[in-house]
């Protein structure tokens, strides 16, 4: 069984390789930042990160719930990790490997913010909104939909204060709640 120690040495880990590959990557070192990135991947998740390219986002996020709750700490790390990936697959015009890991990382996001109210801050926020643009147009996966309108459903729950601090207009939530329903992939 995992300790909570034992988890918090991992995502320390996988932390240190994460800034690593971020090296790499501003240096334009793509190759060897995605294998960084995967190595960051191992350490955080204990697999193998081809098998975890494998999973569906239901394993993932099963593979990352300790005693019955969702460990949004290594969950955010993981989701830094893919959406780091997304930028390095577009810079070397890889687009298609490039969404793939984009929508990762937005469902990955959407989940740490829906397990708890508290964790709908401004950190968060401001690392799903460039994601919900990059997918804005495309179809998705019907669970990612569902995070995703859930979201969006808890923003404009919130006041015209808390969405101006962060950037966000009330109507272009609404418009792009209405949306959603275009972007279903079954």
């Amino acid at each position: 069984m995992l300790t909570e120690d034992y988890i918090m040495r991992m995502i320390n880990q996988a932390l240190a390789v994460f800034l690593a590959a971020l090296g790499l990557k501003k240096a334009g070192k793509y190759d060897q930042a995605l294998q960084t990135f995967d190595q960051a991947i191992e350490n955080l998740l204990g697999l193998n990160a081809h098998l975890v390219d494998q999973l569906d986002d239901k394993t993932l996020l099963d593979r990352l719930t300790f005693l019955g709750k969702l460990d949004v700490d290594r969950l955010v790390v993981l989701a830094d990790i893919f959406r780091e990936e997304a930028e390095v697959y577009s810079s070397l015009r890889q687009p298609q490997r490039s969404q793939l890991a984009a929508e990762r990382s937005l469902r990955l996001f959407l989940e740490a913010i829906l397990v708890n109210d508290a964790n709908l801050t401004t950190e968060l926020i401001q690392k799903v909104e460039p994601l919900r643009q990059k997918v804005a147009n495309i179809s998705l996966p019907i669970e990612t939909r569902l995070a995703l309108q859930d979201y969006l459903d808890r923003l404009l729950a919130r006041g015209d204060d808390f969405l101006a601090q962060n950037g966000l207009l009330r109507e272009d939530l609404k418009l792009a709640l209405s949306s959603l329903d275009s972007m279903v992939r079954y």
